[in-house]
């Protein structure tokens, strides 16, 4: 297995030799770096993997977010993500990063201020699209929203312990705390 550093901007391979992973982009039947990072070309199976020095600084498609509702429109919640799932546990992003969260990918009820665990779905514009279908995903910490203090699960609903208060949300299972 070959390996050299790679810059973006540079040939990696062409079309016609090997299959590409990680950082790249094709143009032409070329294969472009995206990234500074160290390419391994591996001559038997005809694959180049480049691997980028630092992680993006945006969550990539598929990876699992930490975020905070802001606000809501007709047809999304804003979102403010601040931590990316990685290995162990979640790690604070470098930068705050910007997402909705559409209707038709919430499988229930969020409120302002909640904080949610969500799969990205798209990168493709500056805000991110996040959602919250599936059972390990949705609301991890919630408030009350006439007190502000902090609810507890009681089954598949919310309650507030001073108030009484009991509101509905999309609880991701296995996470919610207290």
């Amino acid at each position: 297995m070959r390996k050299i550093i790679v810059t973006p901007g540079e040939l990696v391979a062409y079309a016609e030799e090997f299959e590409t992973k990680g950082a790249v982009y094709a143009v032409d039947y070329r294969y472009i770096a995206a990234a500074l990072g160290v390419a391994a070309y591996d001559e038997k199976t005809h694959t180049a993997v480049v691997k980028p020095v630092r992680p993006p600084a945006i969550p990539q498609t598929g990876s699992v977010v930490y975020c905070q509702v802001t606000g809501e429109g007709r047809r999304a919640y804003q979102l403010r993500c601040f931590a990316v799932e990685e290995g162990r546990g979640p790690s604070e992003l470098k930068y705050i990063v910007s997402g909705v969260l559409p209707h038709f990918f919430s499988d229930g009820e969020v409120g302002i201020g909640d904080y949610i665990r969500g799969r990205v779905v798209s990168t493709y514009g500056p805000p991110i699209v996040v959602s919250i279908r599936g059972p390990t995903y949705g609301v991890v910490l919630s408030r009350c929203p006439k007190c502000g203090s902090v609810l507890r699960r009681r089954g598949s609903a919310l309650y507030c312990p001073n108030c009484g208060v009991e509101v509905k949300r999309k609880i991701a299972i296995g996470h919610y705390s207290t």
